[in-house]
């Protein structure tokens, strides 16, 4: 497996509308939105995107989104390391990601955007 970026930071919450609100109103992230739906929104804060994504089980949690080249087969070479794997890998229109978890219990997203860029 090879690291090829940094993709996106993530924070998990329960509640959507009060992180967005939090997010565009109290902060000032606004209009700045490259991905919204009822769980995952992704404000365009370049250099890094910030994704607010609705996980009830993981609330307050942090991750980072690692770039690989292949999601799924990064995955079979971690779990083959004893790594565990807390989402399996998941195809969406403009993606590939799964969820593994550090030895501390720290998220770290695998993924691989279908455009091919990374960062």
């Amino acid at each position: 497996m090879r690291v090829r970026a940094i993709d996106f930071v993530a924070y998990h919450v329960r509640d959507m509308e009060e992180a967005l609100a939090f997010y565009r109103d109290t902060l000032g992230i606004q209009d700045r939105f490259l991905v919204t739906t009822p769980t995952w929104t992704e404000f365009d804060t370049r250099p890094a995107t910030l994704a607010i994504v609705k996980w009830d089980e993981y609330p307050g949690v942090g991750a980072v989104a690692l770039a690989v080249d292949d999601v799924p087969e990064s995955v079979e070479e971690l779990r083959g390391k004893g790594v565990r794997v807390v989402l399996e890998p998941v195809e969406t229109d403009d993606c590939w990601l799964a969820v593994i978890a550090d030895p501390a219990g720290n998220l770290v997203y695998l993924h691989h955007r279908k455009d091919g860029t990374a960062g």
